[in-house]
């Protein structure tokens, strides 16, 4: 009777090791972690925007009597290639241009006499830009997740197409000439002409290449927000501006 108990113990605390034991051979595997957030720029995207902007001639070594400058806006479409780092876009921008804004100059009319003071500028006119360029992006979501900001550079070609500035402003100067061996004295009035600065530095409409670069923050994977700035260069010499896109809103699809 005692070897049947002592039997039965035996096995009774053989079946509770081998429940706490658990299967024989199975090893306890972590569980994987949890995939880094995707970047909110993606490949195959088709974007597009909307900006303000700005450009100035102030550097332009045509431009001598004051800034020439203009307010305006625009739009792109840009297309991400599969490699989501370079892409393609056409962007067009329209300005209201202000050209030496009532500037006080001083004008020979005639060799010999003293300079006029001129009084001229003032109003405005419009300038369109189209441009196409190439662009690169870094996303640097892709290397610190959170961080959804894009630096990226472009260059291209384009056009400008300049609307009327109001060619010239007239200049009316009026001299007494006495002559000296008799005294007699007439009045003498010269009228002449001051040409549009901002028409001496680009003339008529022009092809142009530029080269820039710009800022692209996304708030979702498709809705962002960027700035940028471009160096204009319109064929020709001493005609290049300053071109610098604003406020700009962007849609991802």
């Amino acid at each position: 009777m005692k070897k049947f108990i002592v039997l039965a113990v035996i096995l009774t605390m053989a079946q509770t090791i081998g429940a706490f034991a658990g299967p024989e051979g199975k090893a306890i595997v972590p569980p994987p972690p949890p995939p880094p957030p995707p970047s909110y720029f993606r490949p195959d995207e088709f974007d597009i925007g909307a900006f303000g902007s700005w450009m100035d001639f102030t550097s332009t070594h045509n431009v001598t009597n004051g800034s020439i400058h203009g307010w305006g806006g625009g739009g792109d479409l840009t297309f991400w290639f599969p490699w989501k780092y370079a892409g393609v876009r056409f962007q067009g921008a329209g300005f209201d241009i202000s050209g030496h804004g009532n500037q006080r100059t001083k004008v020979v009319t005639v060799p010999g006499f003293a300079p006029v003071t001129v009084t001229g500028g003032g109003g405005s006119f419009p300038i369109g830009e189209i441009n196409g360029d190439a662009l690169l992006r870094l996303p640097l979501d892709d290397f610190w997740p959170g961080v959804h900001l894009a630096p990226y550079i472009f260059g291209g070609f384009g056009g400008v197409l300049v609307g009327s500035p109001g060619e010239t402003h007239t200049i009316n100067q009026t001299f007494t000439v006495t002559n000296n061996a008799t005294g007699e004295t007439h009045v003498v009035t010269f009228t002449g002409r001051r040409a549009n600065g901002i028409r001496n530095a680009l003339g008529t409409d022009r092809v142009l290449g530029r080269i820039g670069g710009g800022l692209e923050y996304r708030f979702t994977p498709h809705i962002g927000i960027f700035t940028e700035a471009a160096y204009v260069i319109p064929n020709g010499a001493s005609n290049n501006f300053v071109q610098w896109n604003f406020i700009g809103l962007r849609y991802a699809f």
